[in-house]
């Protein structure tokens, strides 16, 4: 029995290493904003409007969409749209596959997660919604309306899940994130 032991726990030491070991051979991920042939994304954003109090009515996240800039991946602004026409008319699926193959194109693209937390909120995932726009936030460095949209839907998210003191918080650092 020891043997056998050894010989599990050896497997899965070399399963573990062979599992890292390519990433580090590999170049990283694209920063979003940098393609390979050095061509430029950006992605604008209407105005942000001013934020309803935290005990009223829900905040209509859906009002201000993201969309993409003229010099974005062509491919990204179609899907974008397909996944536009697909949440409007009902099919939230679609419109969550769609975006899903944008983000294969741009994984680091914060409007594109940010899209999808929209629309997992949207589906009645709120923990799902919470932890795509914590990652949009993250993402979203240089864009302090995005981030603070960002946080704005992670407040309301919170708030669905019954956690109302963590959607105060979620709201307070909103506030706090200038335009």
């Amino acid at each position: 029995m020891p043997i056998e032991k050894h010989a599990v726990l050896l497997a899965l030491l070399c399963l573990q290493i062979g599992c890292t070991e390519p990433y580090r051979r590999h170049r990283p991920a694209p920063v979003y904003g940098q393609h390979s042939g050095g061509v430029q994304t950006a992605v604008t954003t209407e105005p942000l409007q001013d934020t309803a109090p935290l005990s009223g009515e829900p905040i209509e996240l859906s009002s201000v969409q993201p969309r993409p800039a003229p010099r974005s991946s062509p491919a990204v602004v179609a899907l974008l749209d397909e996944a536009e026409r697909s949440s409007k008319s009902g099919n939230l699926e679609g419109a969550v596959a769609t975006v899903e193959r944008a983000l294969r194109i741009e994984p680091r693209n914060p409007h594109l997660v940010y899209r999808l937390a929209e629309l997992r909120l949207q589906q009645g995932k709120p923990r799902l919604a919470e932890d795509l726009a914590k990652k949009s936030a993250l993402l979203s460095a240089g864009n302090p309306a995005l981030k603070k949209r960002c946080w704005l839907l992670i407040a309301e998210a919170r708030k669905l899940q019954g956690n109302v003191q963590g959607a105060a918080e979620a709201r307070s650092k909103a506030n706090r994130i200038g335009n």
